[in-house]
């Protein structure tokens, strides 16, 4: 089995791999938050999914930790901010945005589309963004959850290609 760090950096790399889609085609912008929005986003696609897993609980809590890490250590090292008050309040900020994520993404996977637009906006989209962007990374994430539930556990846990769907073009939408 991978280890929790390796499953992480899958998720951590959703941007740069599929930058095109998410800067372009959602319009999205290249920052922090971004990053940290998408990352968000595959770490609770890959949560929803370790659920099913014996030690499931424990295999979550190692990949948050790693993904609460690494956003340290990129404020740290990626933005030079050395201040611990300002990280602790960052830090602060973006654990209540992960709590409040994980809350939304999960009510929007149990109920209906509309729901999971909603969580998307909110989190993803800072409340911006079109209709049309919103429902193809509804698609997107309905795309994701079903591939990866539709994995055994050996090839979900030994898999190097966890996220298989491809970002899919914005065709038709005015300004794009």
């Amino acid at each position: 089995m991978r280890s929790t760090h390796n499953f992480y950096e899958i998720c951590a790399q959703q941007l740069q791999d599929k930058r095109s889609f998410w800067i372009d085609t959602c319009g999205l912008p290249d920052n922090f938050q971004t990053w940290f929005s998408i990352t968000h986003l595959h770490v609770w696609l890959l949560m929803v999914r370790i659920r099913a897993e014996d030690h499931g609980k424990v295999f979550q809590q190692q990949l948050v930790n790693h993904f609460f890490h690494d956003i340290e250590d990129r404020m740290r090292y990626n933005h030079k901010i050395s201040s611990g008050r300002i990280i602790s309040t960052y830090m602060h900020d973006f654990l209540a945005q992960f709590h409040g994520g994980v809350l939304a993404y999960d009510e929007g996977m149990c109920k209906d589309d509309p729901i999971m637009a909603a969580a998307l906006w909110r989190n993803l989209f800072t409340s911006s963004g079109n209709p049309a962007q919103i429902a193809i990374l509804v698609d997107y994430v309905r795309k994701e959850l079903h591939n990866l539930d539709t994995m055994s556990s050996d090839d979900f846990l030994e898999s190097r290609n966890l996220f298989g769907t491809q970002a899919p073009a914005l065709r038709g939408v005015p300004g794009k």
